[in-house]
């Protein structure tokens, strides 16, 4: 692993964070040849990927050239051998990254990307036929920019609790990866998420995904995909919403309890902390203070607005504060790492 200089936008926003860990690549930037490159970072998930290629193996081609990489990041179960079972149905290459982090194995891999626009997806969705022809042409259309959002729609599993299911539940996009803008095509003011949004390979290629964010082995802070595209929009790129290109992310009942609902708020906490820090160029002066002022104020009220809510409020009020109260205790406990570096 080397260390390179923290890319002058990021560095610009912050005193603290002056570099940015990126991994060295034995395969030298190779130049667009085809259409799309979709790239997708898989873990100890065997049944759901194979879901995933599978409704992958039903797209509309409509001669798009098209390529699959999937990267194993260090799987423990029989992912290896789907992989190599659906080499013949697919355009697909596969390689594997063992140490843990999603965004360390994107990025061992976008050097090698072919495709002009590279799609970034997850091995728990299930796409529509017509997804890779909607990102085809929906990227044809707005030539001229190289950030791309589509819509995902969660999956919830049979007999899941109405109240969770319920449209105004809150936080649907952080516990669910629900993206789904009631916008038509054109200019988002946003910023895209989770297993369905696009870059202009050459622009990934020359701005890489943070590593210290998004999943990996233990908690996290969230906001790889959230930190990139927030970057490149401070250098003037804007995101294009390309509602047509759907696709389904699959929920599970045991991602589903009260404990991981919460976790996904603790480490949404940790992910919006770090970002405030870089955004607002927090010394670590000002950090301490924050930590010993505002975020108590913060635990305290929302730890008393649980107390409340216990007593005859709804369950989507109650986990409104809960969660709330667990991103609270998530932002202080970045504080402390992001301080002790």
């Amino acid at each position: 692993m080397v260390k390179q200089p923290l890319d002058k936008a990021v560095a610009a926003q912050t005193g603290i964070i002056d570099e940015l860990t990126a991994v060295s690549n034995t395969v030298d930037s190779v130049p667009a040849s085809i259409d799309i490159s979709v790239l997708i970072a898989t873990r100890s998930r065997a049944d759901s990927l194979r879901n995933t290629l599978d409704s992958m193996c039903a797209v509309i081609q409509d001669g798009i050239a098209w390529e699959l990489v999937v990267v194993d990041n260090g799987s423990e179960d029989a992912t290896l051998d789907v992989l190599r079972e659906y080499e013949s149905r697919l355009p697909l290459r596969w390689s594997q990254v063992l140490e843990p982090g999603q965004n360390r194995a994107r990025n061992t891999v976008i050097p090698s990307l072919r495709g002009r626009i590279t799609v970034l997806s997850d091995d728990d969705v299930v796409v529509q036929a017509d997804w890779l022809q909607e990102w085809y042409q929906g990227t044809q259309r707005w030539s001229e920019d190289s950030i791309f959002a589509g819509c995902i729609v969660p999956g919830f599993p049979p007999a899941t609790e109405s109240w969770i299911t319920h449209p105004d539940f809150p936080f649907r996009g952080q516990c669910f990866a629900a993206f789904e803008p009631r916008t038509g095509e054109g200019e988002f003011p946003g910023t895209p998420f989770g297993p369905n949004f696009a870059l202009r390979t050459s622009v990934l290629k020359r701005d890489r995904f943070r590593e210290d964010l998004g999943p990996t082995s233990g908690t996290y802070a969230m906001g790889g995909e959230t930190e990139l595209v927030s970057r490149l929009k401070t250098r003037g790129l804007r995101v294009i919403y390309l509602p047509k290109a759907r696709l389904r992310h699959v929920l599970l009942h045991e991602n589903l309890t009260m404990e991981k609902l919460l976790l996904r708020g603790y480490n949404a906490g940790r992910g919006d902390e770090y970002r405030r820090t870089m955004r607002k160029r927090l010394t670590v002066k000002q950090m301490r203070r924050r930590l010993r002022l505002n975020l108590p104020l913060k635990i305290a009220f929302y730890s008393l607005r649980c107390r409340v809510t216990a007593w005859g409020a709804s369950r989507t009020m109650r986990f409104r504060y809960l969660y709330k109260l667990q991103a609270a205790v998530g932002r202080r406990e970045q504080l402390q790492m992001m301080i002790a570096q």
